[in-house]
């Protein structure tokens, strides 16, 4: 067995496995740059230490269950004029996450809650916190069967360990009581723990309606609230202002 295979197989007996996938070039790069072994040794580390970052941020992003990628930079600040650029730029450092702040976003759909709640929930993946997002749906049927359901009791497990909680939907159903109170235990049990991103399209006054329960509306709201910035978001539908037509570009494109 040659050299290179040798130091391989050692790689590989320690976990080593993005020295051993690319330990040819990091020593073919080392002869044509002539640089000492300590720098040698340095970049060997680097890389490593740069992969299992990589790694690991992937599997925050996958374990956090987004339903698709939005990112922070595809935000359309110019689209949306209920959040000024330093308000963007205060919730994109993070610094809420870790005061145990809680985000609520409402109002009608269109106006870029979701967006707004993935991209700062992805972005807290890429800076190395634990993130779970759900439906206001999915997380009721959560609740309800991790007694009985083991994918609920391994999702509800997760969301306990997060540090940031995306709750998309708030308010498009109504909650039954059974529910509702489910609910509110949740979230006293995370209060001051995790920090919980809300979208809704209900103001405060409206939660006693699909809640069904005027006061457990307000203790839920009271919790949530306690440390809490709530942006109110206005205006016409992104999508339906950027709507596209799969027949109209057909059309343009036949030269119809």
């Amino acid at each position: 067995m040659d050299k290179i295979n040798v130091l391989k197989e050692q790689a590989a007996s320690l976990s080593l496995y993005n020295t051993r996938d690319s330990i040819e070039d990091l020593i073919n790069q080392a002869e044509r740059d002539e640089i000492t072994y300590t720098e040698f040794i340095g970049k060997v580390f680097s890389a490593e230490i740069g992969y299992r970052h990589a790694k690991a941020e992937a599997r925050r992003i996958k374990d956090a269950g987004f339903p698709y990628a939005k990112l922070l930079k595809d935000f359309d600040l110019s689209f949306c004029k209920s959040i000024t650029s330093r308000q963007f730029k205060q919730l994109s450092e993070l610094n809420w996450i870790d005061g145990g702040y809680n985000l609520i976003f409402s109002g009608p759909p269109g106006v870029g809650k979701t967006h707004l709640a993935i991209g700062l929930g992805y972005h807290a993946c890429e800076e190395g916190y634990k993130v779970s997002y759900t439906t206001m749906q999915s997380l009721v049927q959560c609740i309800r069967t991790e007694e009985i359901d083991r994918r609920s009791r391994a999702k509800m497990n997760r969301v306990r360990k997060s540090n940031l909680l995306v709750i998309d939907e708030v308010g498009y159903l109504p909650v039954n009581a059974t529910e509702g109170n489910l609910f509110f235990q949740l979230v006293s049990e995370l209060q001051e723990q995790t920090s919980i991103i809300i979208t809704t399209n209900k103001g405060f006054e409206e939660w006693a309606e699909f809640l069904n329960d005027p006061a457990l509306a307000t203790a839920i709201l009271d919790r949530l609230s306690f440390r809490c910035d709530r942006i109110k978001m206005s205006g016409k539908s992104y999508r339906l202002e950027n709507r596209k037509s799969f027949l109209d570009a057909k059309e343009e494109k036949d030269g119809i």
